[in-house]
């Protein structure tokens, strides 16, 4: 019985330490897109950059633009992190209308 008991204060402890992330911990596409991305893109229009809707679909070649810069564009890596660009990215493919946004 005594070992039951600490085998279960055992797994008790490991789950309360092993909690998995809560969407809290995710980053947010749209608050990145609007203090880093915002004042060179809109959504409908060309601004410096172009717009939104205009860019290319493909995920791959969004993070590259991101992460690698693209012209005047500057880089983003080292600024940004995978999974911040990662948001930006689906971000970006649902306000382009993309039915598969959230799969990059």
């Amino acid at each position: 019985m005594k070992k039951t008991g600490t085998v279960f204060v055992a797994l008790a402890v490991i789950g309360l330490l092993g909690t998995p992330a809560v969407a809290s911990d995710i980053p947010d596409g749209e608050k990145i897109f609007n203090k880093k991305c915002k004042m060179c893109h809109k959504i409908d229009k060309k601004k410096i950059g172009p717009a939104v809707k205009a860019m290319n679909q493909d995920a791959e070649v969004l993070r590259s633009a991101i992460t690698k810069g693209r012209k005047s564009m500057p880089k983003y890596s080292g600024k940004l992190s995978t999974e911040e660009i990662d948001a930006v990215v689906v971000y970006l493919r649902e306000k382009q209308g993309n039915p598969c946004a959230t799969k990059l």
